[in-house]
């Protein structure tokens, strides 16, 4: 069994391997290019040459061994009723292609896409044997065509495209595996088109798999329609949401509702031993001190043997920062704090995280305009909101609501009062409707956002954010939170658009620049980060979590001399023992060896539990004890005395026990 992840490429595409033999991984999944933009760069010659070394080094460099595949843009739509649409997409379609050939990749997973026309009742896309309507037909057939002028323009390319199955929500194609099909049966050159299962997507669509039983017929389904030997990828994905449900959530392995057996028959299915099985699951934070890749794939080994619940013990199945997050964190929130003022025809969700092309939410309605009398009382209930009367203002608007509930402005009115009065469901719920009966109801849209965001429903956030800048793009506040909320799922990237917008339209913002900031740095890109906060200190007062963000990308930069006067300045303002801790690390990196050790004392004295500074200290008394040529004792006990301190706080540090075996202490 092959075992992968889908792996950044950040700083080049060569990366992505480093990033996936370095955790011990089998293959690997990645976006060959910027998977967000409609005319993405090819890879240069320097990163080419890098990409040979990288599979050379990892040996994976064997013609046909697939250890590799490429992940299309979320963009393409093949089956669009729209021509200039499809166009764009097909010309997207074929430079990932060609990069797919340029490096050797021979899988590229592609979303079959979405018609946009007239979605089915729940009733018919709930029959899962049933054959495609007329407008996925149309769909499909245009989906077909694309393909194969894709084929033509691109003779003799041995690049598989692998279709991969839907949730099928909204009007997405692919859903059912008849669909998948259809298109292959469709293409002239079938033997260039493959398949992707993911069992997230195969689950939240309505086949079953958490029994022995379900998950076999569901297997057998697939041999009927596509062919087992036809299917190139798997994605191993759990699903948070129930079977079904059609939301495209994915969830840790045997954390969600695919179930054990789901996974315990497809790591067991000999036809499948050796085609790359991709993780695409959260990677936020760490499992236990370990990165979340490894923990997922430790699960799927565990399924390839079980298939009953897991293990007695639970490990938390949610997200964690870990101790380097934690000032990155706390910029996050402080923006989110900073940035609470108020929230279509929408935005596709593949555009957002994760879908198929085209999926639409809501669809265009006639919207309900209020009578003079509710014109009258909407007024009085917004003139209790100016003065911070929130619950007679709350009243007045239920009231409306009583006699219309289908008023627009009135929810709106709701979730503004119960935001003031911080209670985020509620409000999300008020937006929620507000949005559903008038999409392009820019405070609806941007309200139910900021609610989401506050609750942590990261992705729908996102979503939300994306439907309030289709109503108004130059919004700063939407901008802003929506890079914010990138940055809170690690997508660095993604964030970058909206941060630079944010600045772009409000260039003295201080907020805005530690948000570009932050995303520039996490990014790797530490010199233009450090950019942004130089010019964020100077447009704001200087805060704890700014300098120490600063602090962090002149270390990044290795520009330490100057990271030892951020922290100087951190120090100053926030003399805690994380910025002593700060301060003591920066002195050890320009070799003041007596200035890091007092920093590191006062950071213990300040907090005995802080274990990051217990290793300073041992570290600087062990540095000592070696350069006095290990003679005095009292040097090595105290320095095996701190480390003990710090391991006592921390079990889990294999580095520092490490070093105390390696020098006896």
């Amino acid at each position: 069994m092959r075992i992968g992840s889908h792996r950044s490429a950040a700083g080049g595409v060569g990366n992505a391997i480093r990033s996936a033999t370095k955790l011990g991984l089998d293959c690997v999944q990645l976006f060959t290019a910027n998977q967000r933009q409609w005319k993405p760069r090819q890879p240069s010659r320097e990163e080419c040459l890098d990409w040979v070394q990288a599979l050379r080094a990892a040996g994976w460099d064997k013609p046909h061994d697939h250890r590799v595949v490429s992940h299309n843009s979320y963009l393409v739509n093949l089956a669009s009723p729209d021509a200039l649409a499809r166009n764009k997409s097909i010309a997207l379609q074929r430079s990932e292609l060609e990069r797919c050939e340029m490096l050797g990749i021979g899988l590229c997973v592609m979303h079959p896409g979405a018609h946009l026309g007239q979605k089915r009742s729940p009733k018919e896309s709930n029959n899962l044997n049933a054959q495609p309507s007329p407008e996925e037909l149309a769909g499909i057939q245009r989906l077909a065509a694309s393909l194969n002028q894709l084929h033509a323009d691109l003779p003799g390319y041995k690049v598989i495209t692998c279709l991969e199955n839907t949730v099928g929500a909204g009007t997405t194609l692919g859903y059912n595996f008849n669909q998948l099909a259809a298109t292959r049966d469709r293409v002239d050159e079938a033997d260039r088109i493959s398949f992707c299962i993911d069992t997230c997507h195969a689950v939240a669509a309505g086949y079953r798999m958490d029994t022995t039983k379900d998950a076999q017929t569901t297997l057998k389904l697939i041999k009927k329609y596509l062919g087992l030997e036809q299917v190139r990828v798997i994605h191993a994905n759990d699903s948070q949401f129930a079977c079904g449900s059609r939301k495209d959530r994915h969830a840790h392995i045997l954390g969600g509702a695919c179930g054990a057996a789901c996974f315990h028959a497809i790591t067991n299915l000999k036809l499948w031993k050796n085609i790359p099985m991709i993780l695409e699951t959260p990677k936020e934070g760490l499992c236990q001190g370990r990165d979340w890749d490894l923990e997922n794939a430790d699960r799927l080994r565990w399924a390839m043997k079980n298939k009953s619940v897991w293990p007695p013990h639970k490990p938390n199945l949610g997200a964690g920062w870990s101790i380097q997050n934690i000032p990155v964190l706390a910029v996050l929130l402080a923006v989110l704090q900073i940035v609470i003022n108020t929230g279509c025809k929408t935005r596709t969700l593949d555009q957002i995280r994760g879908e198929t092309p085209g999926e639409t939410i809501y669809m265009p309605n006639s919207v309900a305009t209020p009578s003079a009398q509710e014109a009258a009382q909407l007024s009085v209930a917004n003139q209790f909101m100016d003065i911070g009367n929130y619950d007679n203002a709350l009243n007045i608007f239920q009231e409306i609501l009583q006699e219309n509930p289908k008023l627009p402005e009135a929810w709106v009115g709701v979730g503004r009062a119960q935001s003031q009065k911080q209670d985020w469901t509620q409000a999300e719920s008020a937006f929620s409707n507000a949005a559903e009966l008038d999409s392009e109801n820019f405070e609806a849209q941007f309200g139910r956002g900021k609610a989401l965001q506050i609750l942590n429903r990261l992705v729908d956030a996102i979503r939300a954010y994306h439907r309030a800048l289709l109503v108004r793009p130059d919004d700063f506040d939407a901008n802003l939170n929506m890079a914010t909320a990138y940055l809170q799922l690690d997508e660095a990237r993604s964030a970058i658009v909206f941060a630079e917008k944010s600045v772009k339209l409000k260039p003295d913002s201080g907020v805005a620049r530690i948000n570009l900031g932050v995303a520039y740095e996490l990014s790797g890109k530490s010199d233009l980060a450090i950019q942004q906060y130089e010019l964020a200190a100077e447009l704001m007062e200087p805060t704890p979590q700014l300098l120490t963000n600063l602090l962090n990308a002149y270390a990044q930069s290795k520009r330490y001399r100057e990271a030892v006067n951020a922290a100087l300045l951190l120090v100053k303002l926030a003399p805690n023992a994380n910025s002593f801790e700060r301060l003591g690390w920066a002195y050890f990196r320009v070799k003041n060896y007596e200035r890091s050790l007092w920093a590191y004392r006062e950071a213990v004295r300040l907090d005995p539990k802080h274990w990051p500074a217990w290793n300073g200290v041992g570290v600087n008394l062990l540095n000592e004890w070696l350069i006095g040529g290990k003679v005095d004792e009292n040097l090595q006990a105290s320095s095996k005395s701190a480390f003990q301190r710090s391991i006592l706080q921390n079990p889990e540090q294999p580095k520092v026990n490490k070093l105390i075996k390696a020098y006896k202490l």
